[in-house]
């Protein structure tokens, strides 16, 4: 009982860790998914507010730039995320910007004009290059943008310049810290942003720059996914992985958001739902054992009774013998069924000793059986060495037997067994003897003068080739075709040893089959 229940209970837990663990790790994809999908979502924001921006027809005029310088610092005041905003003139030189700064200088030359006079396009992270110096850096640390940048037009649709946005990449890191609620940093969850070629850019401070090939080589699959792996620290962690599919006008940037949680943190609670399905299930089986125990033990006299009375049972010559118990209905009715058992076992002993007569006969064909013939050559050998006769000993058995008992049945081979056994016992002269061996194997002993042993041999096997050839007709319109292959030895004229001539005569049989079955070969004769 306690090994039965342990194992219900190990399938059990196992099946529920299996799905627990499941959830785990589609949380974890899941947490990827929305980091990735804030940040999706808050591209598209500012990418609207620069459609807005390309809305106002003053960009397009340089006289008005410090009415645009206005409305730029304006707008970057009610976003903190908006590090420079900057408007070009058609040569790519900065006409107005936030702060003042860069205005005068040309970036004709930076991917921010090259790119965004032709159409609205964003730019993947990159350290500051030409604002690095200009723009205030409390932290020290390298100074990174994301940038959007639009084509202006006036109202004749000539191209005038670009509007230049750089977010600052620090919105990316309040979007992660917003994402961080209490039982994420109790799993000790790390959030990290992957670029496109594979690179950490948005994650812990060691990480930075390092790329990721493990994770941005896996499957390009659109749906969050999450695995068991092992990182670069050597350690294990279940991540999980979401790409970033862009959302609304932010067409996306290629971005795989990460979330990793190491394996012992996070699947900490599978380990717990073993320990308590384990625990109760050892518990209700401990408790069920000794309640089975207490009322086992009620049984274990009267059967100790009943056990010794059944180990003298050979020596019982009345059902009066056995106790009849009554503690139980149940022991009352197992007492009384031994005692009827002695009753019918003191039957069954009469009856096999009514059946010892039968013992040497086959049940089948009511040839005489192995046994018989046994003591047949016990009795005959003598008797035949003082009348200076031969024993010839025909061995036999059918050919196709087998494809019988395939095709039509064991039900068919039985019926044809017995046929054929008529027809033997209808070649035999009287005195001779035929016994069935087992299956499909037969025996004759047939005694004969030692001149005419080999012919009397050849006359008997023509009639046993040829009777057994004959179909046998079985029911439901039914034939049966075999044959029959025959092997011979004679005592003594090839052994005094009448249990080698029976293996002399098998080895006869075996020839006959050796050159094309359905023959006889008399042992030691050529042809």
């Amino acid at each position: 009982m306690v090994a039965l229940t342990l194992l219900l209970s190990w399938v059990a837990s196992r099946e529920a860790a299996i799905q627990l663990e499941a959830n785990i790790g589609h949380d974890s994809a899941d947490t990827a998914y929305q980091m990735v999908d804030k940040l999706n979502r808050s591209m598209d924001a500012r990418i609207k507010e620069v459609r807005l921006l390309l809305g106002i027809k003053e960009f397009s005029d340089s006289s008005g730039r410090f009415w645009i310088r206005e409305q730029l610092e304006h707008l970057q005041r009610n976003y903190d995320v908006l590090s420079w905003i900057g408007v070009t003139d058609a040569v790519g030189t900065v006409i107005a910007s936030t702060g003042g700064i860069l205005e005068g200088s040309s970036i004709a030359q930076r991917p921010v004009f090259m790119e965004g006079q032709h159409a609205l396009w964003v730019g993947d992270v990159h350290n500051a290059v030409m604002l690095a110096q200009l723009l205030p850096n409390p932290t020290g640390e390298p100074i990174q943008f994301v940038d959007i940048a639009a084509p202006l037009h006036n109202q004749r649709g000539e191209f005038t310049g670009v509007l230049g946005v750089h977010l600052s990449w620090e919105w990316a890191t309040q979007v992660k810290n917003s994402m961080f609620s209490p039982k994420l940093r109790d799993q000790q969850t790390d959030l990290l942003l992957l670029s496109s070629e594979g690179t950490v850019i948005l994650g812990p401070d060691e990480m930075i720059g390092q790329p990721l090939a493990f994770i941005h080589s896996s499957s390009n699959s659109t749906t969050p996914e999450w695995s068991v792996e092992t990182w670069p620290d050597g350690q294990r962690y279940v991540t999980g992985v979401a790409r970033s599919q862009g959302f609304g006008d932010f067409p996306g940037l290629g971005w795989v958001a990460v979330s990793r949680q190491p394996v012992a943190t996070a699947f900490a609670p599978v380990d717990k739902l073993y320990e308590l399905i384990l625990g109760t299930g050892l518990l209700v089986a401990l408790l069920f054992s000794i309640i089975g125990w207490i009322v086992a033990s009620r049984l274990v006299e009267p059967l100790s009774r009943l056990a010794r009375a059944a180990d003298n049972i050979q020596t019982v010559k009345s059902r009066l013998e056995f106790t009849q118990e009554n503690g139980s209905p149940e022991l009352k009715r197992l007492s009384t069924s031994m005692r009827d058992m002695v009753e019918r076992l003191i039957d069954q002993r009469q009856t096999i000793s009514r059946l010892e007569d039968l013992a040497n006969t086959d049940p089948l064909t009511g040839l005489p059986n192995r046994a018989f013939l046994n003591q047949y050559l016990q009795h005959t050998l003598p008797e035949t060495e003082r009348q200076q006769q031969s024993i010839i000993v025909l061995l036999f058995d059918l050919d196709g037997f087998k494809r019988v008992n395939d095709e039509l049945g064991h039900h068919a081979g039985d019926l044809l067994l017995i046929e054929i056994s008529q027809r033997i016992k209808a070649t035999l002269r009287s005195g001779d003897v035929v016994a069935r061996l087992g299956g499909d194997e037969f025996v004759m002993v047939l005694k004969s003068p030692s001149s005419t042993s080999a012919a009397l041999t050849h006359e008997v096997s023509q009639r046993l080739l040829t009777r057994i050839a004959t179909p046998v007709n079985l029911p439901d319109a039914q034939n049966a075709h075999v044959g029959c292959s025959l092997g011979a030895s004679i005592w003594p004229q090839h052994s005094n040893d009448i249990q080698q001539v029976f293996q002399l005569a098998d080895t006869a049989l075996y020839a006959a089959k050796g050159k094309g079955k359905h023959r006889l070969v008399i042992y030691g004769e050529s042809g």
